[in-house]
């Protein structure tokens, strides 16, 4: 069983400035200061005309308060590696992710479209424990993490289009 989550990214800058942003390697770097996680790591970042790709390896604590049964499985602070690949010609996307020493899988489905005079970024996210009995738990509890997350980092990227 997994848990989907639809979420949005609204731009008031169209398409092709949102895509300038998201495919430059720094917007990722100042985008995980602003969002406060520490110890953030460009591990590999490719670019062409065809899209790109950039794993960012960081430490983030957990936004969502997590019941005593959790802490067995997921730390306050949780190191994460995260991907993300982009197609330029159909302006989608996908990220995955790699919650260290945590029994969860985390990927999300991106579409980058014009909305009005700006932009919207589409995600659907998917989250995924193999634990029996409190994998569904624990995915709610991360859906909360990933919801919260989602908005600041909305707030941010908003934020830090105005440089592009």
């Amino acid at each position: 069983m997994a848990t989907k989550i639809n979420l949005e990214h609204k731009f008031s800058a169209g398409v092709d400035k949102v895509w300038t942003m998201y495919s430059d390697r720094a917007f990722f770097e100042k985008k995980y200061q602003a969002t406060g996680c520490t110890n953030i790591e460009v591990l590999d970042y490719k670019s062409s005309a065809k899209g790109f790709s950039i794993t960012v390896r960081y430490d983030s604590k957990s936004d969502a308060p997590l019941p005593d049964f959790a802490k067995k499985f997921m730390a306050e602070r949780i190191t994460v590696t995260q991907t993300d690949s982009w197609d330029a010609a159909t302006k989608t996307g996908k990220i995955t992710t790699e919650l260290k020493g945590v029994p969860l899988k985390v990927s999300a489905e991106m579409k980058l479209e014009a909305a009005g005079k700006g932009a919207v970024n589409k995600m659907l996210w998917t989250l995924s424990s193999g634990i029996p009995l409190v994998g569904g738990k624990l995915e709610g509890i991360l859906a909360e993490d990933v919801k919260v997350k989602s908005a600041r980092d909305e707030k941010a990227s908003q934020t830090l289009l105005a440089g592009y």
